[in-house]
């Protein structure tokens, strides 16, 4: 289609742009357009298209003019965002300058910007984790708009515009960071704190960001000579639509500012140009010279699911008190991210119930060591194979019922007269003072459907020839931080591989990858079953021995802190990225 013939007018208006840019619209960005369909045709899934561009190089134009014919002529859904919009708040960039440098008070360079919270938005719209929120920052003010102000999306987008003026920036060699490149360095910076810290800044956290762009575009600048004359002309252009002036900056606030940029740009015109997909040299008038173009590859994208499979006391729970105020934040933020926490405990199902209101959890859930899976009615949209409806839920049954194994026990009793009490035995006011629990708890840990909780008191030795004795009657025990549990042939691995099945089998088109988290040895065989292991440690008791050395993590703190610590390295360090491992470096 000629776009020559479409009434761009709108856009022209809108983004104050003369009439002769259509014609550049027609020439080089209508075929972009077409190119960047064309690609996210063939990988079938939403796709990022980076620009990079120097102060004033028109990479916002560009952004929105990509966005504007994908949706009028192609008719897909894209967002325009900028690297910008994702600047630390004054606040912090503030904290920043008092404890690191004073020059990180000015936004800008690497170390200024919320990679976590712009990696997480863009993998939100790639995995249609909806609705998203768009932050948006406010140049005029020089500070991120207030949350109610964030663009909310609530559809599935085909194509994100990611703009930016450091995007694809390559950190640089120590060596090079020696000499000053302008007088902001050699009179604000004599030593190299500040330079050495956003190179490292964006050595260490910025590819993360980059490797998530499917598409890279560069609008080159013919030097860094040109980019104040861009720069003041967008800033004129700011101050002329702004009600909020005082923030504007004039030509010599805007002299210096742009002394922040340069070393990095002027490392970009040199560094990124061969790297890029298509390269649009431009003239010191922003007109485009020359298009060099190597087209990318993209693969189809396998969307992952996290499952994260958790025991409770010791675990998300505190030992002590049965708290979890730490773990608090990051449940929010995986249930924001649409990641079940899936509880796999000793605990009994009311105890269970009681605790996913706490948690604000509705996802199934396992209880007794693996005894059981409740799934509540509804929760897949066809109820799972070999599970029976019961009381609300799909109801998953591995052994026989309690009654069964208090019987094995009292068969095996008069041998060990003395050793141990049960929790049938001690009743109520028994596990209160076991456990600490008040009535009202301990009535629930009491409720047993699956098996027998066994508190030890007397001799060592004994205790495993009890435990013999029983595994031959045909029981299994589990030895748990406070008791042991008999029960049939059950355990939390097995469960949670029916269960991870289960998820599988529903959602077809996603990829599972589970995380097991526990601190004692009945945790063991879910650890050895799910693709990541996360071990907690215990105020009270070793660390379980597992066999897996791979895809382990093991806390420093213990608790709800250890479990927020764990879940947090595991998931920031793999959700991105396409490797299956865990870098060595975070291996317990």
């Amino acid at each position: 289609m000629d776009m020559l013939n479409i009434d761009l007018s709108g856009f022209l208006q809108q983004h104050r742009l003369p009439a002769g840019y259509q014609q550049q619209i027609a020439e080089w960005f209508a075929p972009l357009a077409d190119t960047i369909r064309m690609h996210q045709k063939g990988a079938g899934r939403p796709i990022i298209v980076g620009i990079n561009g120097a102060q004033g190089s028109g990479k916002s134009t560009l952004a929105a003019c990509l966005v504007y014919l994908l949706e009028q002529q192609h008719h897909i859904r894209a967002l325009s965002l900028s690297l910008d919009d994702f600047y630390f708040t004054r606040a912090e960039r503030q904290r920043l300058a008092q404890g690191i440098h004073p020059l990180l008070a000015t936004r800008g360079v690497p170390g200024t910007h919320d990679i976590p919270l712009a990696r997480k938005t863009l993998s939100d719209l790639l995995h249609q984790h909806l609705p998203v929120l768009i932050p948006r920052f406010n140049k005029a003010i020089d500070d991120r708009y207030p949350p109610e102000f964030a663009e909310c999306i609530n559809e599935p987008v085909d194509v994100i515009v990611l703009e930016g003026w450091c995007l694809g920036a390559r950190a640089e060699s120590e060596a090079s960071l020696a000499e000053p490149v302008n007088e902001l360095e050699s009179s604000e910076d004599p030593h190299g704190r500040w330079r050495r810290y956003v190179n490292e800044q964006l050595a260490l956290f910025y590819p993360k960001l980059f490797e998530l762009i499917d598409i890279w575009v560069m609008l080159k600048a013919p030097d860094f000579q040109c980019v104040y004359d861009w720069r003041l002309e967008q800033e004129n252009k700011l101050r002329d639509s702004s009600r909020a002036q005082y923030q504007i900056m004039d030509a010599s606030q805007l002299a210096r500012f742009i002394k922040f940029y340069q070393r990095i740009t002027q490392n970009t015109l040199r560094t990124l140009p061969s790297c890029v997909n298509y390269l649009f040299e431009l003239d010191q008038n922003r007109q485009i010279i020359k298009l060099t173009s190597k087209p990318p590859t993209l693969a189809p994208m396998t969307k992952k699911q996290w499952l994260i499979f958790t025991d409770m006391d010791g675990s998300l729970l505190d030992h002590h008190n049965y708290h979890f105020d730490e773990a608090v934040p990051t449940l929010a933020a995986l249930e924001y991210q649409h990641i079940p926490v899936i509880p796999v405990t000793s605990k009994t199902q009311a105890e269970v119930e009681l605790l996913r209101d706490s948690l604000q959890n509705s996802h199934p859930f396992i209880v007794e060591n693996g005894a059981a899976v409740f799934i509540p009615v509804g929760y897949f949209e066809q109820q799972p194979a070999d599970t029976i409806e019961k009381n609300g839920y799909w109801l998953k049954e591995f052994v026989a019922p309690r009654s069964h194994w208090q019987s094995l026990i009292e068969q095996n009793r008069s041998r060990y007269q003395g050793e141990f009490k049960t929790f049938a035995e001690v009743g109520i006011d028994g596990i209160i003072a076991m456990t600490g629990l008040n009535v009202h708890a301990a009535a629930r840990a009491a409720r047993r459907q699956y098996g027998e909780p066994i508190a030890w008191q007397g001799n060592g030795n004994l205790k495993q020839q009890f435990i013999n004795d029983l595994t031959q009657a045909g029981a299994c025990i589990l030895e748990g931080g406070r008791f042991m549990h008999v029960s049939g042939d059950c355990d939390k691995g097995r469960a949670i591989q029916w269960l991870e099945q289960v998820y599988q089998t529903a959602n077809p088109d996603r990829q599972m990858v589970s995380l097991a988290i526990g601190d004692s040895q009945n945790d063991k065989a879910m650890l050895e079953q799910a693709d990541y292991a996360l071990l907690i440690r215990s105020p009270v008791h070793p660390l379980p021995g597992i066999e897996r050395t791979d895809n382990l993590v093991v806390s420093t703190h213990t608790g709800p802190k250890g479990w927020a610590e764990g879940v947090n390295q595991i998931i920031n360090t793999t959700l991105h990225s396409d490797s299956p491992k865990l870098p060595r470096g975070n291996h317990g």
